[in-house]
């Protein structure tokens, strides 16, 4: 298993497959979390498995989320099938509005996933007709029919996920979308071991298999271990008590409105996903509760604090989220006071714990208790550790084995299980997004080199995509600010007509203002009067060289980056 190496461009990846290649290109959720997307590409076929979004960080100011870019597509824009759905998590199906505008293919998923997915749509004004549901085990062609998928249940932290093994003429690929292996799920739906091995003894040419936990030694523990201790939340809490949590795991919310039952508590849903969800899950009979047991905000004030568990969005300290506004005491009826309690039942989204620490801060500041240390386990991941990673390559004895679903350091580690258990380096293929694996009739796979792939950054505000430069450029303000630099020349003669301005905004120097600002000043003049005739005659130049010029002096004089813009008035 080499270290990875930048490939070169794949010459013709914009050529159709030859009629005996598969194409397998992931387009993202390979050396990253999230935004998982992969193209199966032959002669007659061409499809997605999943289409999903990233979530922004905080060195991506104002983007509401991350989508692939699908230049690998589009020259073949008149021949893609369809999209094959492994499960309703976000960064497996977020991008599926932005793709299907461009693309109205029909996209295939067990009830839930398509559940969350028809409201996604319905936002967006998109045709939900396109939607065509499967279920556990089914198998069924997709486009022309050369390539037949077949849905297998899989444990994992939402309702109906899946396996997705593709039965393609270069042999069974197996992947297996995220998942854990729980002996115990609360919605009591097992993994389809039997057939899992049964396609093992039938032989897997390739498996793709999720890497988030790999770097975890044991097993993960099971969805019931979260009960004890949240209900050790219920019963510490003389006061309100809070859970945030992620809206789509619905066996935790299940957890969760059985305790409030058995502790006699009345439940306030706060938070629109969080909303929307539940109702598509009691839809779909993925959830079990009273009717009764549901209140409104506004109601709350009728009940005892005791009586109430209160379940909100927010979880990773989103400003807009409901427990966000609960903070702000932005929603009436509630708030949060001393006696409550606010319990975190979800992971931390590596780039969130600045905001997550702030938000625990305030509640703490609030008068609510937010040390979960002491209750015991509140929350478990969705993923497999590194023996259930372990035990999937031994179910199914793939002749190929691909991680996937995390960072390179996640994908190696992943990759050293296989050979730990017996698979030869050289049968491990250690690869990262845009990086096109091929396959040919009695040939080993190879990798021919890269494709063009890429992130388009999404503004809710802006009916386009954000260019990732405007993205560069709010950082660059967010961190050191803004220097605008203005020049007034004299039409007629086309020299100076006054000093150069200088205004500043988020740009801080040590010394004094003033004289920093004639520095500026001073270089900005010396710049324009030592121009070259041409240089002066076109604005461009003009103003790339002024750009140029204070960028140097401010980056020696500070070491600090800030936007520099010249303008160029005509008196």
């Amino acid at each position: 298993m080499p270290p990875s190496v930048p490939l070169s461009l794949f010459e013709a990846w914009q050529e159709a497959p030859a009629d005996d290649e598969l194409r397998l290109v992931p387009i993202g959720g390979l050396g990253e979390f999230g935004m998982n997307a992969l193209a199966v590409h032959t002669a007659k076929s061409l499809f997605l498995v999943d289409c999903g979004q990233l979530f922004p960080s905080d060195d991506e100011p104002g983007i509401d989320s991350i989508v692939p870019d699908f230049a690998y597509l589009e020259p073949f824009a008149d021949r893609i099938d369809a999209v094959l759905l492994t499960h309703g998590h976000e960064d497996h199906l977020g991008a599926l509005p932005y793709f299907l505008e461009r693309w109205p293919v029909p996209v295939y998923g067990t009830a839930f996933t398509l559940g969350l997915l028809e409201g996604k749509l319905r936002e967006f004004g998109l045709d939900r007709s396109l939607l065509r549901r499967v279920e556990d085990f089914q198998r069924l062609p997709v486009g022309c029919g050369e390539i037949e998928a077949e849905w297998i249940p899989i444990t994992h932290s939402i309702p109906d996920a899946c396996a997705l093994a593709l039965h393609t003429p270069w042999g069974v690929i197996l992947h297996s979308g995220d998942f854990k292996l729980d002996a115990t799920p609360t919605d009591g739906r097992l993994t389809g071991v039997a057939r899992l091995k049964a396609l093992g003894d039938e032989g897997v040419a390739l498996l793709m298999s999720d890497s988030t936990n790999v770097m975890r030694s044991g097993w993960s523990p099971s969805e019931e271990a979260c009960r004890e201790g949240l209900r050790e939340a219920f019963r510490r809490t003389s006061g309100k008590l809070f859970v945030a949590l992620f809206s789509s795991h619905i066996h935790r919310l299940q957890t969760l409105l059985d305790l409030a039952f058995e502790e006699n508590r009345v439940v306030v849903p706060l938070g629109r996903s969080l909303e929307r969800n539940i109702a598509v899950a009691r839809e779909l009979k993925r959830l079990r509760l009273p009717d009764d047991l549901f209140i409104q905000p506004n109601e709350a004030p009728l009940f005892a604090p005791n009586r109430i568990l209160t379940l909100c969005t927010g979880s990773q300290g989103e400003a807009m989220s409901a427990t966000a506004r609960l903070l702000r005491r932005e929603v009436k009826g509630l708030a949060i006071e001393r006696g409550d309690r606010l319990v975190l039942s979800s992971r931390a989204i590596p780039g969130h714990e600045v905001a997550i620490s702030k938000m625990l801060d305030e509640a703490a500041r609030q008068g609510a208790e937010t040390d979960t240390e002491t209750l015991g386990t509140v929350h478990v991941s969705g993923h497999g550790q590194r023996e259930e990673a372990a035990e999937l390559i031994r179910w199914t004895r793939p002749r190929w084995m691909m991680p996937v679903h995390g960072t390179y350091r996640h994908l190696q580690a992943h990759g050293r299980i296989a050979e730990e258990l017996g698979w030869s380096s050289d049968r491990v293929l250690l690869v990262e997004g845009g990086t096109c694996i091929r396959f040919r009739h009695g040939h080993e796979p190879e990798i021919p080199g890269s494709v063009p792939v890429g992130k388009y950054f999404v503004d809710q505000g802006v009916e386009h995509r954000v260019d990732a430069r405007v993205v560069r450029d709010r950082l660059i303000l967010q961190e050191d600010g803004i220097v605008i630099v203005t020049l007034v020349i004299d039409g007629a003669t086309g020299e100076l007509a006054s000093d150069p301005a200088i205004l500043t905004r988020g740009f801080v120097v040590l010394s004094d203002d003033e004289a920093y600002s004639d520095l500026l000043r001073n270089a900005a003049r010396k710049a324009f009067e030592e121009a070259p005739p041409e240089v002066r005659q076109d604005k461009d130049l003009l103003i790339e060289l002024l750009r140029q010029t204070l960028r140097r002096i401010i980056r020696k004089t500070t070491e600090t980056r800030p936007m520099v813009v010249p303008m160029l008035l005509e008196a």
